[in-house]
């Protein structure tokens, strides 16, 4: 993979989205020094960065498709590096998933949420909403609000009508947010989530999926806004006033 440069930045661009109990806020980070874009956005609420690109691994070459078996995608995240000439961001994995009621997977397939496999989990209004144990799930039903093809009522949304009219009607700041992508599970295996239908999986020995990654904390750098994003964010605290005056002063 090429050694990305970049630049330092400063402040913080923040992009409130979804309507789950915890609201996530989705920081801008610069990995490349490229300050006018975004690679990155930081999860307050998950506390991880998730690549701007959810197809990385075919925009950057390294694999034809992306479409990659679980163990290459493992390999693949665990590899990735990039630096700005004055750090280097290499702790990248893929999304995990833990068992919701934190002692053991039940992997029954229900529509309501209520397990660890089906539809719905962690979305608002189910048993364990605005859980945090499914990453991949948390971004797709609170932080990006979109439908699952069932409601916890069982009943079908029809909202997947083609593969190129799904359920995923919200992408977020994301590029290339794919059909089925990897999850991670603490034995080594690999799940999966669908972002066509909000279908969380669990079938070991997966072949030809996509991998999204993932760094855990806070990494790379904010990029400066622009000056009419300065204006909102002044206008949010109030300062605008304060500033104008201050000119004229």
């Amino acid at each position: 993979m090429n050694t990305l440069n970049t630049v330092i930045a400063s402040t913080v661009i923040v992009l409130s989205l979804g309507s789950g109990a915890a609201h996530a806020a989705l920081q801008g980070r610069d990995l490349n020094g490229s300050i006018d874009s975004f690679e990155a956005y930081y999860d307050t609420v998950l506390d991880i960065t998730w690549l701007a690109d959810a197809n990385y691994a075919k925009t950057s070459g390294y694999d034809a498709d992306g479409l990659m078996t679980a163990n290459q995608a493992f390999l693949w995240a665990a590899g990735l590096s990039f630096t700005d000439g004055l750090h280097v961001y290499d702790n990248w994995r893929l999304p995990t998933i833990e068992a919701a009621n934190g002692v053991s997977f039940n992997f029954n397939l229900t529509n309501d949420g209520s397990s660890d496999k089906g539809f719905n989990f962690s979305a608002p209004g189910t048993l364990y909403a605005g859980s945090t144990s499914s990453e991949m799930a948390y971004m797709y039903y609170n932080n990006l609000g979109n439908p699952g093809l069932f409601t916890p009522a069982g009943i079908a949304t029809n909202c997947y009508v083609s593969s190129s009219n799904t359920c995923l009607d919200n992408v977020g700041p994301f590029s290339n947010l794919q059909a089925s992508s990897y999850h991670y599970l603490p034995n080594g295996t690999g799940e999966y989530f669908v972002m066509s239908s909000g279908f969380q999986g669990a079938t070991i020995g997966l072949d030809g999926r996509y991998a999204w990654a993932v760094s855990p904390g806070d990494v790379g750098v904010a990029a400066v806004p622009e000056a009419d994003t300065w204006a909102m964010l002044l206008a949010g605290l109030g300062l605008i006033g304060a500033v104008t005056r201050q000119r004229r002063g």
